[in-house]
């Protein structure tokens, strides 16, 4: 009776032990199971965070950057299409102003009244007139220099008022807007011998920097042109003041979430990086979500531009094209940085893999870094050394096709032109050299002269 207990009490031990062993082997599965379920959800938020710190870090830095900005927007001034919406706005915003073609249609009535019906087509030349003469004065040096000082003045009270620190903005009609005063004065300042014919007394423009508040500039150029003006003249609606509040909180908030988001971006990428049971995979996900968002956005960005484009009025789409493609253009250049980084860190983790297109890649780069060395130094030949000197001109021809598919096809700078033209050159130096050394060594060459008898 006593031995049928010690084998049942036996059997429920080694039943325990194992059971204990099968929980201990099942152990590093689950917990394996358990990396990478965070791991997912760690890259899931990263790339979260990626897609909203993108482009917000790029308005963060263009917008508050008075630098930055200044720097996309200068080159506007020396814009044709710029120039030209620029004179024909505020020519027509003068003539209107000014009240000329009555004005004129006046003056002929009082010589005769039959002349009064030339006020229209002479209004028109006038106006062509006065155009001309501003698109010389937007064209000079001058205008360059007012118009990024503008800018920086601008970008300043945008931040400004962002802030709720701002003093240079006025509301009309339930509306904050911003002053462009100095730019349509400096505009009037070249007609003003135009002007005074058509008042009838001499004209003296007050000087108008920007700095003063709208309302106060507009009083000085009515009170210099002895006119009234409309109250919006000269002002442009920033946003509605009954959102002002709201917006301003949106963009303190906004600020200060993009750097944490970029922040949070790096944390949850390492340490999903960290916690990956396959961290070569999970590098390889995330460069290659980064590097799809990347490009994603950026072809919204284009397809976004091209429609607010199309919206504009036939009449001003050259000139909105010019400053939507500048500051596309600044986007497209920031986003290219990531695009550039995300790709090499794909390439770097693939290259660098135990994939067996990868060994072979690295073997043939080590067999023609060696047979480059070779052929430098002298050494004795390998088999590498053999196969580049046998398909010599396939190479070179190759390195040439590259060559020339990068330049007709490729849009580089200056320095990325220099260093592929460096890269290739180099290329094609040491299979030549690689070549040559092949052949001076190879007896069975007939092209290698016999060696002298002893």
């Amino acid at each position: 009776m006593s031995d049928t207990s010690d084998n049942e009490q036996l059997r429920a031990e080694r039943d325990a032990l194992e059971q204990r062993v099968e929980q201990l082997e099942d152990r590093p599965g689950r917990r394996r199971k358990i990396r990478a379920v965070f791991t997912a959800i760690l890259l899931v938020l990263s790339i979260l965070c990626f897609t909203v710190a993108v482009p917000g870090l790029w308005a963060r830095r263009t917008v508050f950057n008075t630098d930055e900005y200044v720097a996309t927007v200068a080159p506007l001034a020396s814009d044709p299409a710029v120039q030209e919406y620029l004179a024909r706005t505020i020519t027509q915003e003068a003539m209107t102003a000014l009240d000329v073609q009555d004005r004129l249609r006046q003056v002929l009535q009082e010589r005769d009244a039959r002349l009064a019906f030339l006020a229209g087509p002479l209004a028109d030349g006038l106006s062509g007139v006065v155009q001309s003469q501003l698109q010389n004065l937007f064209a000079s040096d001058q205008f360059q220099q007012l118009w990024s000082s503008l800018n920086r003045t601008v970008q300043a009270q945008i931040v400004a008022v962002l802030a709720n620190k701002s003093s240079t903005f006025q509301i009309v009609n339930d509306a904050v807007v911003l002053n462009v005063l100095p730019l349509i004065n400096e505009g009037l300042q070249s007609i003003s011998g135009t002007i005074s014919d058509l008042i009838g007394h001499q004209v003296t423009l007050p000087t108008i920097t920007g700095d003063e508040i709208p309302s106060q500039a507009l009083a000085q150029l009515q009170s210099a042109l002895g006119i009234t003006l409309p109250q919006d003249f000269g002002s442009i609606v920033i946003f509605r003041s009954s959102s002002l509040t709201t917006i301003q909180d949106i963009v303190q908030l906004a600020q200060r979430a993009v750097v944490a988001l970029g922040i949070l971006f790096l944390l949850f990428a390492a340490i999903a990086l960290w916690v990956s049971p396959h961290r070569r995979r999970t590098l390889l996900q995330l460069a290659t979500a980064a590097l799809a968002i990347v490009i994603i956005e950026r072809r919204l960005a284009i397809w976004q531009a091209n429609s607010l484009v199309t919206k504009a009025q036939p009449e001003n789409q050259a000139a909105a094209r010019s400053v939507i493609d500048r500051v596309l253009g600044s986007l497209l250049m920031y986003t290219a940085w990531f695009l550039v980084i995300a790709l090499i860190v794909l390439v770097l983790a693939l290259i660098t893999g135990p994939y067996p297109w990868a060994v072979k890649i690295r073997s043939w780069t080590v067999d023609m870094w060696r047979a480059g060395v070779t052929a430098v130094r002298g050494h004795e030949s390998s088999e590498t050394v053999t196969w580049v000197a046998a398909h010599r001109d396939p190479l070179m021809v190759g390195g040439a096709i590259v060559a020339a598919l990068l330049l007709f096809f490729g849009n580089l700078s200056l320095w990325w032109l220099l260093f592929f033209v460096i890269v290739i050159g180099a290329y094609e130096l040491i299979v030549y050299r690689v070549a040559e050394r092949e052949h001076a060594i190879d007896p069975t060459d007939p092209a290698t002269p016999p060696a002298p008898g002893i």
